[in-house]
């Protein structure tokens, strides 16, 4: 009898203070546990009276969503300030561009969507080479553009003949340039531009022409990364 009192008493004092302390008299919410915590089944985040907290999925991990609010399960891959993916595309086939001309850089295009109700941030980084074996020097510029508008652009040159009776000539400057747009939910093509500003130049060139090639098609694709990360 005396234990039954003592439980009924215990338990009108929870719900009298509404707040349950374990190895603390001072609770400083409605259920404080000074010392560890041993889940061994599923945590259930949320809920009411009426329906049950989630669980979440595997991989998931437990977000704060600040004062006064629940947390929350998260893919590793929306939150924020972390990486959502990573894009890689290089050039096709090889395209000349005549002096004052503009020409799409083939296969370095690209089409992104970020999701709805979110903003991310898109970093770019371009390399690019403008050449060709007519032993002429040549300048023009790689520029990056956000639905047909250029956002972005680098100078690049070619050495026709170098100076004191070197036997070296035609000799591509290769350029790397960054860009970086915040963008809100949508769907996004970008594409790089080569724009011959003295000289003809080829994008996407094969050097099997110059002394020593080895074989390697890939020397001077043009190639683009882009790292999309959360806002």
């Amino acid at each position: 009898m005396k234990n039954t009192f003592s439980t009924l008493f215990a338990l009108g004092s929870i719900l009298l203070n509404a707040q349950v302390g374990i190895n603390t008299p001072t609770p400083q919410r409605t259920f404080h546990i000074n010392g560890s915590l041993q889940v061994v089944n599923e945590l259930n985040v949320g809920g009411n009276a009426n329906t049950a907290g989630l669980a979440g999925t595997s991989g998931q991990i437990l977000t704060s969503g600040g004062a006064g609010a629940a947390p929350s399960w998260q893919t590793l891959n929306t939150i924020s300030g972390t990486i959502n993916n990573a894009y890689y595309v290089q050039g096709t086939t090889a395209s000349t561009a005549t002096q004052g001309q503009t020409i799409d850089v083939p296969g370095v295009t690209i089409t992104l969507t970020v999701p709805a109700g979110r903003t991310q941030t898109f970093l770019f980084t371009i390399l690019g080479y403008g050449t060709l074996t007519d032993g002429n020097s040549s300048q023009g510029v790689f520029a990056l553009l956000q639905d047909g508008v250029k956002i972005s652009s680098a100078f690049t040159s070619k050495a026709g003949n170098f100076p004191g009776g070197a036997t070296l000539q035609s000799m591509p400057v290769p350029v790397t340039f960054l860009k970086s747009v915040i963008l809100t939910a949508g769907t996004y093509t970008f594409k790089v531009q080569y724009s011959a500003w003295s000289g003809s130049a080829t994008v996407n060139f094969i050097p099997s022409a110059y002394a020593g090639y080895n074989g390697d098609m890939e020397a001077m694709l043009t190639k683009m990364q882009v790292l999309v990360y959360n806002n």
